[in-house]
């Protein structure tokens, strides 16, 4: 595999971490909030508040765009350098690095 091709697939794997890893964080902030009945926050990235809205529960919650982009981006980065790193040091078609 040519090492474009290994940059774009570290690339779309970090886009895929840094989705899920976004979605993880946000939804255990909302565990948070409904289980201490109180608003939760994640500094940058999400805040969520529980109550309830005619006898039943709630969930009001917002969500920071710019921080759940730099989430991505810094997982994207990683895995760049990562594949990067890991072809610079794997030995070539002789045996020889």
């Amino acid at each position: 595999m040519n090492k474009t091709s290994k940059i774009i697939g570290a690339a779309m794997g970090g886009i895929a971490v840094g989705l899920a890893l976004s979605f993880i964080l946000c939804l255990a902030t909302s565990v948070i909030a409904i289980s201490t009945d109180s608003r939760a926050t994640l500094p940058g990235l999400f805040w969520a508040t529980a109550g309830t809205e005619n006898g039943a529960l709630a969930l009001e919650f917002q969500p920071n765009f710019a921080g759940i982009v730099v989430v991505i981006a810094l997982s994207v980065l990683v895995r760049v350098v990562m594949a990067v790193r890991s072809s610079n040091s794997s030995p070539g078609p002789s045996g020889h690095n």
